[in-house]
């Protein structure tokens, strides 16, 4: 699973609670898990309290949510051992979705024991997304993380 911005929440939302159950199984295919292999998180909202992208909290969330909302929500709080090795991607100087998230992130996988990756880039502010100047260091990230999916496959 892989996920930009708010796109990077759901993924780590898949990525820590898997086998939460959605809606009754209706047939085989439902009883599958639906833990993914991998994650790649590229400058992802995780948390939900002091380092909130607010427009993030305040969509998901409404304006004024009480502090057990907010940690159910940040999913920094939610990693456990058994969730997929995860790659974050994040640039230092992001003015929208603040560094903390990923760097949070990264400590809770540390704790769990969770095989991860954390690359902070100095330059590329918020959403470079594919399309960085070539001669950017943060150009190499797509490639990156095609290595890291490589490696990881092979690692398991």
């Amino acid at each position: 699973v892989m996920g930009f911005s708010a796109g990077g929440h759901v993924a780590a939302r898949l990525a820590t609670g898997f086998d939460a159950p959605v809606y009754p199984p209706r047939d085989a295919i439902d009883r599958l898990s639906a833990r993914p292999a991998r994650a790649v998180l590229v400058y992802p909202v995780i948390d939900m309290g002091a380092h909130a992208h607010s427009g993030s909290r305040g969509r998901l969330l409404g304006e004024q949510p009480d502090a057990a909302l907010a940690a159910q929500y940040s999913m920094q709080q939610h990693v456990r051992a058994d969730m997929p090795p995860t790659l974050l991607i994040h640039a230092n100087d992001d003015r929208v979705v603040n560094v903390h998230n990923s760097e949070v992130m990264a400590q809770a996988l540390a704790k769990a024991g969770v095989g991860h990756e954390l690359h902070l880039f100095a330059h590329g502010g918020h959403g470079f997304g594919m399309r960085m100047p070539p001669d950017s260091t943060l150009a190499v990230w797509p490639l990156l993380a095609q290595r890291w999916l490589q490696a990881t496959e092979t690692a398991h």
